[in-house]
């Protein structure tokens, strides 16, 4: 075997197992015909190599049913973690708002100085709201590549000022808050390759509707007055026996549901555990078990329902 074959091999185990048994020799063949030794293209052929890589564990179809199954439940982790954050920016900007209202009128001669907090927490939240949502809006108007861009440049952007603002500590609070944002936009750009479905536009649509409407109403008008962790963890609370009475089930809704049930729960709990002499109240404690266990039995529905279809 020569050098350059050796390489080339090397190079084709970035595939997974199931996509080499078939297709290694006449790969190998193809780079070897192809070979020019430049450095530059040896670099361009490992990133094929990669983006291949990553297509084929994430595979619609053509493909294993697990490979299929795990590359479904990545693109539905994707949409409803981003919906996720487009409902706690909402949120956020219905709370801004009901305080933008409301404090004139109870502060009096501070209100002005208020204000301008007010003023730049709401454009905050309102920048935070555009970075879940206009890489969704462009996914369902079909611009599959430009919401990628969009996604990643969000994700770089926020993994940079996460750098910048923490002095590169990556503590587990600090992880355990960010990366459940992050996740969903990662988790986009692997997900919908070129080779992937792109989501039922209508139904989305919809669903990004209903979400944003509703955390606006209770974000202006309801929040304040819930108690427990937060008005998501009440969410998943309500979301989870919906699902199981709902009878058309799929591993892959089962399993994304868990994980976007864990995020909700990842980050009013470790905000919680970080904040100095704060313990956890009762309701608190009743929706950490409600959805803790509504998460483990999403895992168990869908390993069963799995195992049924195989």
């Amino acid at each position: 075997m020569t050098a350059p074959e050796l390489q080339y091999r090397r190079m084709v185990r970035l595939l997974p197992r199931w996509y080499r048994a078939e297709r290694e020799d006449e790969m190998v063949g193809a780079l070897l015909d192809a070979r020019d030794g430049g450095r530059i293209e040896e670099g361009r052929e490992l990133l094929a190599m990669l983006g291949l890589g990553l297509r084929a564990r994430l595979a619609a179809s053509s493909a294993p049913a697990r490979v299929v199954a795990f590359g479904d439940t990545v693109r539905l982790v994707a949409l409803l973690g981003l919906l996720w954050g487009v409902m706690k920016g909402v949120l956020a900007v219905g709370r801004d708002l009901s305080d933008a209202v409301t404090f004139p009128h109870l502060l009096g001669p501070f209100a002005a100085t208020v204000m301008v907090h007010v003023a730049h927490r709401l454009w905050l939240d309102l920048a935070l709201t555009a970075a879940t949502t206009v890489p969704l809006v462009l996914l369902f108007a079909g611009r599959r590549r430009a919401a990628r861009m969009v996604a990643g440049a969000v994700l770089v952007a926020g993994f940079a000022a996460f750098l910048y603002r923490y002095s590169f500590s990556f503590s587990p609070d600090l992880l355990g808050y960010f990366v459940p944002q992050w996740l969903p936009l990662l988790l986009m750009v692997a997900g919908f390759h070129a080779g992937a479905p792109l989501p039922v536009a209508r139904k989305w649509w919809l669903a990004l509707a209903a979400i944003a409407a509703s955390a606006l109403y209770f974000g202006s008008f309801v929040d304040s007055d819930l108690r427990g962790l937060s008005w998501y963890a009440w969410a998943a609370v309500l979301i989870i026996p919906a699902y199981f009475a709902f009878r058309r089930r799929t591993p892959a809704w089962s399993f994304s549901l868990a994980a976007c049930c864990a995020f909700v729960l990842t980050q009013p709990i470790v905000l919680r555990a970080t904040m100095a002499g704060a313990g956890f109240e009762p309701t608190e404690l009743l929706q950490i078990c409600v959805v803790g266990a509504g998460i483990v039995a999403l895992v168990a529905t869908g390993i069963i329902d799995y195992r049924r279809r195989s």
